[in-house]
């Protein structure tokens, strides 16, 4: 990386898709190690905010698609990559999408594990790839779901989500993508769910032959239509407002903002016990290397 601190930069992105534009010569830069909360309404375009940075995986063939401008991740424009370098490039992130994004004929082990025996299986054994399999389902609480044969179809969403993100931390991310996970559940469920997108890194066993599959301090992204779902959680807000991404800076500029979207985006504040705290014994942060 040229840029020490930046690790994700639009440069001037429109994107349209379908016919719709959705980005329009936007702009953006987030920072090594913080966490970024994207809002905008409901069919806004957040979501691609995210895609963008892995290039956009899953529109299928039909999907007609114009993109101009830089999408710049670790100082490389992905819309430039190669086909094995875009690969490279998303062995290297976490996601986890709204709905889960499981596959549903493999089961759950295999779905954890898919990042590692897909993306990383001559850097590691079967040995370490199934301890880090059960180490992500027991420290995420999900041990009871560690059963020969489940399928992604024998889960609820809840479900689906936890272990979409113990797939999605399972290759040690250096940027992780979360696009709204916790909208639709309970305050409880949201806030015990985004305190472990937000504050949880596994500390996998190093064996001596492996190497990490990355250093960098873990960076986080997040969409949501409702503010205060991440208020707790988010470094800095940014809002999609007519195909533009306006930064709204920390959390003191959210309940100060005069802007009618970040009021309209930001309700409330949400309650103590929606919040919960962010410092619980469980929850560990990837340290920052010197």
């Amino acid at each position: 990386m040229s840029d020490t601190t930046l690790l994700v930069e639009f440069r001037n992105v429109t994107l349209e898709v379908d016919g719709q534009v959705y980005l329009r010569e936007a702009n953006l830069k987030v920072n090594v190690g913080e966490s970024l909360i994207v809002a905008g309404l409901p069919g806004s375009g957040k979501s691609f905010v995210i895609r963008l940075m892995l290039g956009l995986p899953g529109l299928g063939s039909e999907a007609r698609t114009r993109l101009q401008g830089e999408v710049l991740v670790d100082g490389h424009d992905v819309a430039m990559k190669s086909a094995p370098d875009l690969q490279q490039l998303r062995s290297r992130t976490g996601a986890v999408m709204r709905d889960g994004g499981l596959i549903e004929n493999m089961d759950l082990r295999r779905n954890i594990t898919l990042p590692l025996t897909y993306h990383h299986r001559t850097a590691m054994g079967k040995t370490e790839i199934d301890e880090r399999c059960d180490l992500l389902l027991h420290e995420l609480g999900i041990d009871r779901l560690n059963k020969p044969g489940l399928r992604p179809v024998g889960l609820n969403r809840e479900e689906r989500l936890y272990v979409s993100l113990a797939r999605a931390l399972a290759n040690e991310p250096f940027l992780l993508l979360l696009d709204d996970p916790a909208a639709g559940l309970s305050p409880g469920c949201a806030r015990q769910l985004s305190e472990l997108c937000f504050g949880y890194y596994p500390k996998f066993f190093t064996h001596p032959e492996s190497q990490p599959l990355s250093t960098l301090p873990l960076t986080r992204v997040a969409t949501t239509s409702d503010i205060s779902r991440y208020w707790n959680f988010g470094d800095r807000f940014v809002v999609l407002d007519e195909q533009q991404l306006h930064v709204v800076g920390d959390r003191e500029a959210v309940t100060s903002s005069s802007n009618p979207l970040v009021k309209m985006l930001f309700s409330e504040l949400p309650t103590q016990s929606e919040t919960g705290t962010q410092n619980e014994p469980l929850l560990r942060q990837r340290p920052v290397e010197a």
